[in-house]
Protein backbone atom coordinates (compact mmCIF):
# COMPACT_ATOMS: atom_id res chain seq x y z
CA UNK A 1 0.00 0.00 0.00
CA UNK A 2 1.16 3.43 -0.75
CA UNK A 3 1.95 5.94 2.05
CA UNK A 4 -0.67 8.49 3.05
CA UNK A 5 0.15 12.40 2.80
CA UNK A 6 -0.34 14.82 4.98
CA UNK A 7 -0.46 18.12 3.05
CA UNK A 8 -0.25 21.56 4.74
CA UNK A 9 -1.31 23.69 2.27
CA UNK A 10 -0.11 27.55 2.66
CA UNK A 11 -0.51 30.23 0.84
CA UNK A 12 3.03 31.02 1.34
CA UNK A 13 4.32 27.63 0.47
CA UNK A 14 2.79 26.93 -2.79
CA UNK A 15 5.55 23.70 -3.37
CA UNK A 16 2.49 21.56 -1.09
CA UNK A 17 -0.46 22.68 -3.62
CA UNK A 18 1.77 21.40 -6.13
CA UNK A 19 1.80 18.15 -4.53
CA UNK A 20 -1.31 17.81 -3.95
CA UNK A 21 -2.21 18.08 -7.07
CA UNK A 22 -0.40 15.10 -8.10
CA UNK A 23 -2.00 12.64 -5.19
CA UNK A 24 -5.44 10.88 -5.22
CA UNK A 25 -5.72 10.88 -1.65
CA UNK A 26 -4.12 13.43 -0.02
CA UNK A 27 -5.19 14.04 3.55
CA UNK A 28 -5.09 18.18 4.20
CA UNK A 29 -4.04 19.41 7.50
CA UNK A 30 -5.55 22.44 7.65
CA UNK A 31 -3.43 25.80 9.49
CA UNK A 32 -5.70 26.76 12.25
CA UNK A 33 -6.44 22.49 13.32
CA UNK A 34 -2.57 22.32 12.93
CA UNK A 35 -2.75 25.19 15.82
CA UNK A 36 -4.59 23.42 18.12
CA UNK A 37 -3.49 20.26 17.83
CA UNK A 38 -6.58 18.75 16.07
CA UNK A 39 -5.08 16.45 13.59
CA UNK A 40 -6.73 14.49 10.82
CA UNK A 41 -7.40 11.02 11.51
CA UNK A 42 -5.69 8.50 8.94
CA UNK A 43 -5.63 4.59 8.85
CA UNK A 44 -3.97 2.53 11.17
CA UNK A 45 -0.73 1.29 10.74
CA UNK A 46 -0.83 2.89 7.30
CA UNK A 47 3.12 4.81 6.77
CA UNK A 48 2.71 8.91 6.57
CA UNK A 49 4.60 11.22 4.88
CA UNK A 50 4.25 14.56 5.61
CA UNK A 51 4.88 17.76 3.37
CA UNK A 52 4.17 21.55 4.43
CA UNK A 53 5.31 24.78 6.14
CA UNK A 54 8.20 24.18 8.96
CA UNK A 55 5.81 25.21 11.69
CA UNK A 56 3.35 22.77 10.49
CA UNK A 57 5.87 20.00 10.37
CA UNK A 58 7.85 21.22 13.40
CA UNK A 59 4.30 20.05 15.47
CA UNK A 60 3.24 17.61 13.70
CA UNK A 61 6.90 15.62 14.24
CA UNK A 62 6.45 15.85 18.38
CA UNK A 63 2.87 14.05 17.28
CA UNK A 64 3.16 10.30 18.44
CA UNK A 65 1.78 7.78 15.81
CA UNK A 66 2.01 11.14 13.34
CA UNK A 67 4.93 11.98 13.87
CA UNK A 68 6.59 9.55 11.53
CA UNK A 69 4.96 11.93 8.71
CA UNK A 70 8.48 14.07 9.28
CA UNK A 71 11.99 12.99 8.10
CA UNK A 72 13.31 16.31 8.94
CA UNK A 73 15.73 15.87 12.03
CA UNK A 74 15.99 20.15 12.97
CA UNK A 75 18.45 19.84 15.28
CA UNK A 76 21.21 18.48 12.34
CA UNK A 77 19.56 21.01 9.78
CA UNK A 78 21.28 24.00 11.74
CA UNK A 79 24.88 25.32 10.50
CA UNK A 80 26.14 24.75 13.64
CA UNK A 81 26.01 21.23 12.92
CA UNK A 82 26.30 20.41 9.46
CA UNK A 83 29.38 22.90 8.78
CA UNK A 84 32.25 20.60 10.53
CA UNK A 85 31.21 18.24 7.77
CA UNK A 86 30.89 20.20 4.64
CA UNK A 87 32.97 23.84 5.64
CA UNK A 88 35.37 23.15 2.29
CA UNK A 89 32.18 23.78 0.23
CA UNK A 90 31.16 26.45 1.33
CA UNK A 91 33.88 28.63 -0.78
CA UNK A 92 34.33 31.61 1.85
CA UNK A 93 34.96 32.24 5.31
CA UNK A 94 32.45 32.06 7.83
CA UNK A 95 32.20 31.82 11.38
CA UNK A 96 29.21 31.19 14.11
CA UNK A 97 29.12 33.63 17.13
CA UNK A 98 26.24 34.66 19.26
CA UNK A 99 24.05 37.48 17.93
CA UNK A 100 25.24 39.38 20.73
CA UNK A 101 28.94 39.09 19.65
CA UNK A 102 28.44 40.80 16.15
CA UNK A 103 28.64 44.30 16.90
CA UNK A 104 32.88 43.42 18.64
CA UNK A 105 34.08 41.60 15.44
CA UNK A 106 36.56 43.10 13.33
CA UNK A 107 34.44 42.68 10.64
CA UNK A 108 36.83 44.89 8.32
CA UNK A 109 39.76 43.44 9.35
CA UNK A 110 38.04 39.47 9.32
CA UNK A 111 36.65 40.04 5.44
CA UNK A 112 38.96 42.45 4.04
CA UNK A 113 35.51 44.55 3.32
CA UNK A 114 32.79 46.79 3.93
CA UNK A 115 30.28 44.72 4.28
CA UNK A 116 29.29 41.83 5.73
CA UNK A 117 26.20 38.53 5.19
CA UNK A 118 24.80 37.00 8.41
CA UNK A 119 22.09 34.51 8.36
CA UNK A 120 20.48 32.89 11.22
CA UNK A 121 21.87 29.59 12.53
CA UNK A 122 18.65 27.42 11.99
CA UNK A 123 16.74 27.13 8.57
CA UNK A 124 13.85 28.70 10.59
CA UNK A 125 15.38 32.06 9.39
CA UNK A 126 14.36 33.87 12.92
CA UNK A 127 15.28 37.47 10.96
CA UNK A 128 16.14 38.10 7.27
CA UNK A 129 19.13 37.13 5.59
CA UNK A 130 21.09 39.36 4.09
CA UNK A 131 24.05 41.44 2.73
CA UNK A 132 25.11 44.65 5.27
CA UNK A 133 27.11 47.94 5.15
CA UNK A 134 29.54 47.10 8.18
CA UNK A 135 28.82 51.14 8.77
CA UNK A 136 25.44 50.93 9.19
CA UNK A 137 24.93 47.31 10.74
CA UNK A 138 24.19 48.82 14.30
CA UNK A 139 20.64 49.85 13.79
CA UNK A 140 20.29 46.66 12.11
CA UNK A 141 21.16 44.09 15.40
CA UNK A 142 19.37 46.82 17.55
CA UNK A 143 16.21 45.88 15.73
CA UNK A 144 16.82 42.59 15.85
CA UNK A 145 18.13 42.63 19.45
CA UNK A 146 15.58 39.89 20.15
CA UNK A 147 17.75 37.30 19.22
CA UNK A 148 20.72 38.28 20.92
CA UNK A 149 21.00 34.49 22.23
CA UNK A 150 20.94 32.71 19.06
CA UNK A 151 23.87 31.87 17.12
CA UNK A 152 24.22 33.41 13.94
CA UNK A 153 26.50 33.18 10.67
CA UNK A 154 28.59 35.65 10.16
CA UNK A 155 30.36 35.14 6.17
CA UNK A 156 32.04 37.22 3.44
CA UNK A 157 30.03 38.21 0.34
CA UNK A 158 30.11 36.23 -2.16
CA UNK A 159 27.66 36.71 -5.27
CA UNK A 160 25.93 33.98 -7.52
CA UNK A 161 25.00 34.31 -11.01
CA UNK A 162 22.25 31.03 -10.28
CA UNK A 163 21.55 28.73 -7.48
CA UNK A 164 20.29 25.14 -7.29
CA UNK A 165 18.24 23.44 -5.32
CA UNK A 166 18.60 19.63 -5.43
CA UNK A 167 17.09 16.74 -3.74
CA UNK A 168 18.97 14.20 -2.33
CA UNK A 169 18.44 10.90 -1.40
CA UNK A 170 20.86 8.64 0.50
CA UNK A 171 23.54 10.44 -1.02
CA UNK A 172 22.18 10.51 -4.45
CA UNK A 173 20.44 13.52 -7.10
CA UNK A 174 16.75 12.97 -7.20
CA UNK A 175 15.21 15.58 -8.76
CA UNK A 176 16.13 19.79 -8.61
CA UNK A 177 16.25 23.12 -10.52
CA UNK A 178 17.37 26.30 -10.44
CA UNK A 179 15.59 28.56 -7.77
CA UNK A 180 13.76 31.15 -6.94
CA UNK A 181 13.41 32.76 -10.00
CA UNK A 182 11.71 31.64 -12.60
CA UNK A 183 12.26 30.32 -15.14
CA UNK A 184 13.39 27.28 -13.62
CA UNK A 185 15.82 26.08 -15.28
CA UNK A 186 17.51 22.01 -14.93
CA UNK A 187 20.09 20.97 -12.86
CA UNK A 188 23.43 20.67 -14.65
CA UNK A 189 25.35 17.54 -13.84
CA UNK A 190 28.58 18.87 -12.81
CA UNK A 191 25.97 20.85 -9.95
CA UNK A 192 24.54 17.40 -9.19
CA UNK A 193 27.63 16.05 -8.36
CA UNK A 194 28.46 18.85 -6.28
CA UNK A 195 24.85 18.21 -4.10
CA UNK A 196 25.66 14.42 -4.44
CA UNK A 197 29.37 14.98 -2.29
CA UNK A 198 27.29 17.60 0.22
CA UNK A 199 24.43 15.05 0.41
CA UNK A 200 26.74 12.11 1.18
CA UNK A 201 28.94 13.71 4.01
CA UNK A 202 25.47 13.48 6.27
CA UNK A 203 25.01 10.04 6.04
CA UNK A 204 27.09 9.33 8.79
CA UNK A 205 24.87 11.16 11.16
CA UNK A 206 21.65 9.29 9.41
CA UNK A 207 20.81 12.20 7.59
CA UNK A 208 19.41 10.06 4.15
CA UNK A 209 16.81 12.68 2.28
CA UNK A 210 17.95 16.33 2.54
CA UNK A 211 18.16 19.27 0.11
CA UNK A 212 21.32 20.96 -0.88
CA UNK A 213 21.04 24.03 -2.56
CA UNK A 214 24.13 25.05 -4.91
CA UNK A 215 25.54 28.55 -5.95
CA UNK A 216 27.43 29.35 -8.76
CA UNK A 217 29.61 32.35 -8.80
CA UNK A 218 30.54 34.62 -12.09
CA UNK A 219 34.24 32.44 -12.48
CA UNK A 220 31.63 29.45 -12.79
CA UNK A 221 32.64 27.84 -8.95
CA UNK A 222 30.45 25.71 -7.51
CA UNK A 223 29.74 26.94 -3.65
CA UNK A 224 26.98 25.50 -1.13
CA UNK A 225 24.33 27.89 0.19
CA UNK A 226 22.58 25.83 2.20
CA UNK A 227 21.31 22.27 3.52
CA UNK A 228 17.64 21.69 4.15
CA UNK A 229 15.12 18.99 5.10
CA UNK A 230 12.67 17.49 1.99
CA UNK A 231 9.26 18.23 4.13
CA UNK A 232 9.01 21.91 4.33
CA UNK A 233 11.39 22.76 1.35
CA UNK A 234 9.69 23.99 -1.63
CA UNK A 235 10.36 22.14 -4.58
CA UNK A 236 10.35 24.97 -7.47
CA UNK A 237 10.58 23.41 -10.84
CA UNK A 238 11.47 20.06 -9.65
CA UNK A 239 9.97 17.11 -11.20
CA UNK A 240 6.98 16.57 -8.88
CA UNK A 241 6.82 12.59 -9.60
CA UNK A 242 9.98 11.95 -9.01
CA UNK A 243 9.71 13.86 -5.63
CA UNK A 244 6.72 11.91 -4.30
CA UNK A 245 8.62 8.47 -5.73
CA UNK A 246 11.73 9.10 -3.37
CA UNK A 247 9.53 10.63 -0.55
CA UNK A 248 7.20 7.58 -0.92
CA UNK A 249 10.75 4.71 -1.16
CA UNK A 250 12.26 6.88 1.83
CA UNK A 251 8.83 6.20 4.31
CA UNK A 252 8.63 2.98 3.34
CA UNK A 253 12.21 2.11 3.97
CA UNK A 254 12.15 3.80 7.06
CA UNK A 255 8.89 1.62 8.16
CA UNK A 256 10.45 -1.41 6.91
CA UNK A 257 7.95 -2.33 4.60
Amino acid sequence: MRPQWLIDLHEDFPGSASVAAALDDAVIVEERDAMVGRWPVVQPGRTLIGYGTMPTMTRLRRVPQLGEAVFDDYTMLRCSFYYRDVYDLLGRTAVLVPFSAVSALPLRRMFDSDQVFIRSDTNYKLFPAGVHAIAELGRWLEIYDQYRDQLVVVSEVVTFEREYRCFCRNGRFVCGSSYPIKPYLPVPEHVRGFAETAAARLLTHGSTTVTVDVGVAPDGELRLVELGGVNSWGIYGSNVADFITAMEAEALARAGV
